[in-house]
């Protein structure tokens, strides 16, 4: 089991998707499955995905049934990667239906958390981290996604400082890259300021909400 961890934002779900993709293309697994746990994870409806994926049709409607028809079908697959994505606490695979270990040595497992702590309760034989970028970094990607330049321009002023706001964190410097990419000079400083008042960009929900307005001009 691998656990990619990292604050909210750099990266990690895209990360792990790339990862999904690449197995496939490349054989190295014969399915791969990813789903989001999140902070309450609903078992049935994860259970109905993988089920999907695996062409199974339940004979039971419990979650308990479920399990159990899943880690005999994945058990009949040789080569399984499970992505996890979003893992809030400790759980075990098996409640899913995940045949996981001793079970079934060919199911691997790469989890997405926020806390290395995750990573270490789920006895991951690999941890690893995801930072944000440097400022350098930072600036790159955000003017090649919004269009600016290193010009003495006010409106290259005030994009940099808009950069400088998204703190390192390459999801916010896309997405808000993307979004201003030719706003007016004013549509900038609304932004600039706007992220200089919500303080907690890092934080999912706060960074959600300020993106829908870019998105919809209410800026």
């Amino acid at each position: 089991m691998i656990g990619l961890y990292g604050k909210p934002g750099v990266g990690k779900t895209t990360l792990a998707k790339e990862v999904g993709k690449h197995a496939l293309e490349q054989k190295l697994f014969d399915e791969v499955v990813m789903f989001t746990m999140s902070q309450n994870p609903n078992i049935n409806k994860i259970q109905d995905k993988v089920a999907y994926i695996f062409r199974l049709k339940f004979e039971t409607s419990s979650q308990e049934g479920k399990a159990e028809e899943l880690f005999r079908s994945m058990q009949g697959v040789t080569k399984i990667l499970v992505i996890f994505d979003d893992v809030w606490e400790e759980f075990e695979p098996e409640t899913i239906g995940i045949p996981f270990g001793a079970a079934h040595e060919g199911c691997k497992i790469l989890l997405t958390t926020r806390h290395q702590q995750v990573c270490t309760i789920m006895n991951c034989q690999k941890k690893i981290q995801l930072g944000i970028l440097s400022e350098v970094e930072a600036w790159t990607s955000f003017k090649d996604n919004a269009g600016v330049d290193d010009g003495p321009s006010s409106l290259n002023g005030v994009a940099k400082e808009v950069s400088r706001e998204c703190k390192g964190l390459p999801l916010a410097l896309v997405t808000v890259a993307k979004a201003l990419k030719g706003e007016s000079l004013d549509g900038w400083r609304n932004a600039n300021q706007r992220l200089k008042d919500s303080r907690h960009l890092d934080n999912e929900e706060v960074f959600g909400n300020f993106v829908g307005l870019l998105l919809i001009g209410t800026l």
